[in-house]
């Protein structure tokens, strides 16, 4: 990336996120009520969150499919930052699932960025997978910043291989491009039926949402069909 984004932190990221997801087609839409006090169809006291109960700053996107809370990480690495961090992200989390369906609700997704620095801290590097490994609510995901700014792209490219906006399947296309005497037809690796490979990439590109055990029944089924594939 080439581009300049906003100097703060949250900003930043959003628009790299934005810009990502354009370059992938993939519609971007503001969602200012995912972000505020209110619970859905509330405006009385029992159903507004005190001030406290959220995070200082967050913003909220559609995109696509999925719905995106942003957030900050605090400056400093410790535990107990972070995990209240993460209770007043999660309350915001709650109040925009109220607006959302329930398949929406499972596609809710969590992008806290953490402060300049973080990317090689053991601290962080520790509190970032503690976080990441939380699964109440919404899935989460950290994106920490390298010390050097002009390392930002790197470390973002980086982050967004982890998301839903990762497309490996293009980065194969372009090393099948590149290789013009591969065989498609050869059988896949390990003498797995490359149909039945295939279905197993797709589960795995479409596993947002769906429990362990969904997953694993789905990979078990594509395995007993391979004898018919």
């Amino acid at each position: 990336m080439s581009e300049t984004f906003a100097s703060g932190p949250l900003e930043n990221f959003v628009q790299r996120v934005s810009r990502a997801a354009e370059e992938r087609k993939l519609p971007v839409s503001e969602q200012l009520r995912l972000v505020g006090r209110s619970f859905n169809g509330g405006s009385s006291a029992a159903t507004t969150l005190e001030p406290g109960e959220l995070p200082a700053e967050a913003r909220a996107l559609k995109i696509g499919r999925y719905t995106v809370i942003f957030g900050t990480l605090p400056d400093t690495p410790t535990l107990p930052g972070v995990r209240e961090t993460l209770r007043r992200y999660r309350n915001q989390c709650v109040v925009a699932r109220s607006f959302l369906s329930a398949n929406e609700s499972l596609d809710l997704q969590l992008f806290l960025v953490g402060p300049r620095g973080s990317e090689w801290e053991r601290q962080w590097k520790s509190l970032g997978l503690f976080l990441e490994r939380d699964d109440r609510v919404a899935r989460k995901l950290a994106w920490l910043r390298p010390r050097d700014p002009a390392r930002d792209d790197d470390s973002f490219d980086e982050f967004t291989r982890r998301t839903f906006l990762a497309r490996p399947w293009e980065e194969d296309d372009d090393e099948l491009r590149g290789d013009q005497s591969l065989d498609l037809e050869q059988p896949a690796p390990s003498g797995l039926p490359r149909n039945t490979a295939e279905e197993f990439d797709r589960i795995a590109l479409e596993s947002d949402g769906r429990s362990a055990e969904e997953i694993v029944e789905a990979l078990v089924r594509a395995w007993e069909r391979r004898e018919t594939s």
